[in-house]
């Protein structure tokens, strides 16, 4: 008895992690202005240039800014820019990072 509650326990075990696996891999929750924004400006810090396919995409992540008492807000800005980034969900955090890292406190695009 005690082997088949064991065998129940890791076959469920494994059925649950397999739909976890899937539900992460699946991208309908992502914000496609912020997957293109990861995308276009990765590339960009690899030499790249995605021409006029990018050029809305960078637009839309240069265009959130953030100001304090009338000042351009470094954090707040990185912050936001980090926030909306984050809306896609199919990349990796390390690569979201990366991009923010480089471009969140720049106050305007390249």
């Amino acid at each position: 008895m005690e082997r088949k509650v064991r065998a129940l326990v890791l076959a469920s075990t494994a059925a649950i992690s397999c739909m976890v696996a899937t539900l992460s891999a699946r991208a309908d929750d992502d914000n496609e202005n912020a997957c293109g924004a990861v995308l276009c400006l990765a590339g960009l810090m690899q030499g790249g240039n995605g021409g006029r396919e990018c050029s809305q995409y960078e637009a839309n992540y240069f265009s959130i800014v953030r100001y304090h008492h009338g000042h351009f807000d470094l954090s707040g800005t990185s912050n936001a820019r980090g926030d909306f980034l984050n809306q896609c969900r199919s990349v990796g955090n390390d690569q979201k990072g990366a991009v923010n890292s480089k471009y969140g406190g720049v106050e305007t695009g390249p």
